[in-house]
This record gives C-alpha cells, sequence and structure tokens, in this order.
C-alpha cells in the first residue's frame, strides 16, 4: 500500500528476447517500449541486454538485423514526451494466465487489438503515433488527434515483412526494411498489415504547454 503513496522508479538493467536474428520478435519489442513508455514516471532507465542481437556480422562487415531496425526507427522518429492515448476497446484479460495473482489493469492501450502509443518530440513540433499490429491480420484502426493543430504533410515509417522468420545478412537482399511515405492529411481509418510496426510523424502548428 506504500507504494500509492510514493512511487519507486525502476531501473530494468536487464531484458531481451531470445532469436533476436528474425523478425519474429520485432513486435514483442516494440511493445516492451509502449508499456514502458505509458509508465515512464516508474521506468525511469531500461539497458538491452544482448547488444550483439542487434546486428548481423560476417567477412568484417556488420549491418542492424530486424530488431536493430527497431531501435533505430523509434531512436530517430518517435517522440520523448509522452502523451495520452484513449480508445474503446480495452484489452482482454489471458486466457491462459501463468498463475499467482493477476494485474487488475492488464499490459497494452485500449485499442485492442493494436496497441498504439503517442508522444511529442522534445521541441514540440511533431507529435508522433506509434501502432502496432500483433496479429496474424490486417487491421483497422479509428485515428482521431484532439488538442492539435497540425500542418503539412504526414511522415509514415513501417515494418512489416512478408514473414516472422525474415531477416537481414551481410551480402543479401534484406527481408526486413524500413519503408517510408508521405501522407497529405492524417488518415482516419488506417489499416496496418500483419505483425507490421508503423510510426506516424504530424508537424503541428502549435502544441499545448504541458
Amino acid at each position: 500500500p506504500e507504494l500509492r503513496n510514493k512511487r519507486v522508479p525502476i531501473a530494468l538493467d536487464e531484458y531481451a528476447y531470445a532469436g533476436g536474428g528474425s523478425y519474429k520478435v520485432v513486435p514483442a519489442y516494440a511493445w516492451n517500449f509502449h508499456e514502458m513508455f505509458r509508465h515512464s514516471d516508474v521506468f525511469q532507465l531500461a539497458t538491452l541486454t544482448f547488444i550483439t542481437g542487434t546486428y548481423s556480422a560476417a567477412r568484417g562487415q556488420a549491418v542492424l538485423n530486424p530488431t536493430g531496425l527497431l531501435f533505430k526507427l523509434y531512436r530517430d522518429h518517435f517522440g520523448t514526451i509522452p502523451a495520452d492515448v484513449s480508445g474503446n476497446s480495452p484489452q482482454p484479460r489471458p486466457t491462459d494466465p501463468p498463475g499467482g495473482e493477476q494485474p487488475v489493469v492488464h499490459a497494452g492501450s485500449d485499442t485492442f487489438p493494436l496497441d498504439v502509443a503517442a508522444a511529442w518530440t522534445a521541441d514540440r513540433k511533431t507529435f508522433t503515433v506509434a501502432v502496432i499490429n500483433p496479429t496474424e491480420s490486417a487491421q483497422t484502426l479509428n485515428l482521431e488527434i484532439r488538442g492539435v493543430q497540425l500542418a503539412g504533410k504526414v511522415s509514415l515509417r513501417r515494418m512489416a515483412p512478408q514473414s516472422l522468420t525474415a531477416t537481414v545478412a551481410v551480402g543479401q537482399e534484406p527481408g526486413v526494411k524500413i519503408e517510408e511515405q508521405s501522407i497529405d492529411a492524417v488518415p482516419t481509418k488506417p489499416t496496418f498489415p500483419p505483425f507490421s510496426v508503423s510510426i506516424y510523424e504530424f508537424p503541428v502548428k502549435s502544441s499545448p504547454e504541458s
């Protein structure tokens, strides 16, 4: 009960998923990012254990593998000041809980089966929205951005390979890429491919002070 009155920050000093050479862990890493963003008042530091799991090396060369590309995607294009995300489709209770006391509030945003996180860039000139589709079918989202005056074209960057086993290796055509496109206006009902990770960047005319 004391934790309700006194927040105890967490330093997640080691975390990782096995099998980081292929795309299959990418949606899981992205979802992990989102959960830490949502609770950034508690998670104040997090470090990846297997940094060697972010690249592929051979013959004196190295390239970012799918996990490394995901880290680059969020580092370069997702904001640093978290913003609220709301929805009318809460995450369901797990059907096969591992045992022990179950949480009252479940992980994820209220946009099931998609997971959505939003943040401002440090200069508050760009509003960013990240969307994960962790399912094996395409999903559509009713997207509405409130309290922000947008300006200019919207940038979309997405990772959505044809296979969960897709990878990136030295000297081979990459099976995973960060695809980029420019959009004229905010998409009201965008559709997200299976197992995809997408980040929108919305330039703004004005932004709230906090």
